[in-house]
């Protein structure tokens, strides 16, 4: 997600990995003046609905939940991975959409094996609840009390509904496993492809028997010719799917192995250019934008007719619209994915705040963020989003402590229009975190602050944040004598 925040602000301003020249910045990243700042918080005050951060309830959700309507797709932000007032706020919500009918698919980031355990769990009562979240392939960001308590929430629901909320995980971050799964069901009907598949899926597959395992980690550090012939095996994978024969068509496991197969290869797809022996001038913005592509037709692919979902994923997922300089280079969100597929029928959700701490992997300067990432270590970040030029800055002068608010109520021209094109940071951060070059622009790499206007349909905003209720990861397993 970290990358996606820098693509985003560059493709707004210039193209992605190229220097911005001053002279690039449009008129609509000249900051606020007091006048349009003064009109926004007043606008804000009486428009905005004020709730207690704490407790919350259907006098609160209801009108929220109505206000989203009849979007067959809801995407449900949050403007950092490790807080706990935002993910709160945002499984409250899908409860109530669940209880007045509105969705009855949970769509999340996360891979598909997690995302298997999690539906057996609410479905059909199978599993253990922290056996599910502490899954290896479940991101540690959301081994959390208010993620948890979500899926406890949905378990007792489908005791008791007619029509039971099920789950589905959309990323593709777990090639390894998936190849596996994928190769059971083409072992059953074609034994010849599948010994030419495995030949050279087999490194990876059995580097994926350590459940502590990174599909991204093994990508990063296998040979290369290892890697290539890999690669090269997932495409086969998937499209022997396109064309297996009758017997395989008719087994009941096709339609997972299938899935499994394709997301396998979308593995490789994203982060094909992730090592430092690729030709990092092929990763351009489209590139980045991979994974978030693939979750976006992943989600509509898994959908069946009639149903409507809600995603959980980060703000810059959700996010439904783009500025055009970004579209013009075929950068793309998970939400903007949906938006073009769905347009009205996909509504967003975003948060953003003022002050508080957060949970991240701490991310130094000149630092990769794929091999940070592999610390898997969060701590506490203490920094603000209450600084001129900070979102939080302007709801902080409501004198509110949270409220949500239509952006779609913004009026077309005057003060509030101009207001709505102004820069201001979001204070997201995913993963990982850089204290040192918290929310400050940088020419070179074009880190912007995105205009208000480029967002949500409803904003969530709470004045203090506090750290999720992040779960202690169990023990590593001794090593075998």
């Amino acid at each position: 997600m970290q990358r996606c925040i820098l693509v985003i602000a560059a493709a707004a301003m210039a193209a992605f990995a190229a220097p911005v020249p001053a002279q690039t910045i449009p008129p609509e990243a000249i900051p606020a003046t007091a006048e349009e700042e003064a009109a926004a918080v007043a606008w804000l005050g009486a428009t905005g609905v004020a709730f207690d951060p704490s407790a919350y309830d259907a006098a609160t959700l209801a009108p929220l939940a109505d206000r989203l309507g009849s979007a067959r797709v809801i995407g449900i932000g949050e403007a950092t991975h490790g807080s706990h007032q935002d993910q709160a706020f945002k499984a409250a919500l899908i409860r109530q959409l669940v209880i007045s009918g509105r969705i009855d698919v949970l769509i999340l980031e996360a891979n598909r094996l997690p995302g298997i355990g999690f539906d057996r769990y609410i479905r059909e009562g199978r599993g253990d609840l922290a056996e599910a979240v502490q899954a290896p392939a479940f991101f540690r960001i959301w081994k959390n009390d208010e993620f948890a308590g979500l899926l406890l929430w949905l378990r007792n629901w489908n005791r008791m509904a007619e029509r039971k909320v099920r789950i589905i995980g959309v990323d593709c971050q777990d090639g390894g496993r998936d190849a596996a799964a994928a190769l059971v069901l083409v072992e059953r009907h074609d034994a010849a492809a599948a010994a030419r598949l495995r030949a050279d899926l087999g490194g990876l597959i059995a580097a994926m028997d350590n459940p502590r395992a990174r599909f991204v980690d093994w990508l990063v550090d296998a040979p290369l010719d290892r890697l290539a012939a890999a690669h090269a095996a997932s495409a086969q994978l998937s499209a022997w799917f396109d064309t297996a024969p009758d017997a395989a068509r008719a087994d009941p496991a096709f339609a997972e192995a299938r899935w499994a197969a394709r997301t396998a290869h979308q593995a490789f797809l994203s982060f094909e250019f992730e090592r430092e022996d690729t030709d990092k001038s092929k990763a351009d913005p489209a590139y980045f934008a991979r994974r978030d592509r693939f979750m976006g037709e992943n989600a509509m692919a898994m959908l069946t007719e009639g149903e409507r979902g809600a995603l959980w994923a980060h703000d810059m997922h959700v996010l439904p619209e783009l500025p055009p300089e970004a579209e013009a280079v075929n950068f793309v969100t998970t939400g903007s994915v949906l938006r073009k597929q769905l347009g009205a029928g996909y509504a967003a959700v975003g948060f953003t705040w003022s002050t508080g701490g957060f949970r991240a992997t701490r991310l130094g300067s000149g630092e990769q963020w794929l091999k940070v990432s592999q610390r898997q270590t969060m701590e506490v970040f203490d920094l603000p989003n209450n600084r001129p030029g900070d979102l939080g800055h302007v709801f902080d002068r409501t004198g509110h402590k949270a409220m949500w608010i239509d952006m779609g109520a913004l009026p077309p021209e005057g003060p509030l229009a101009i207001w709505a094109k102004r820069p201001y940071w979001r204070g997201w951060a995913g993963g990982a975190a850089n204290a040192e070059t918290w929310q400050t622009v940088n020419l070179d790499t074009g880190e912007f602050a995105p205009p208000v206007d480029v967002g949500f349909d409803v904003l969530v905003w709470f004045r203090a944040i506090s750290p999720s209720h992040l779960w202690p990861v169990p023990p590593a397993p001794a090593p075998a004598p």
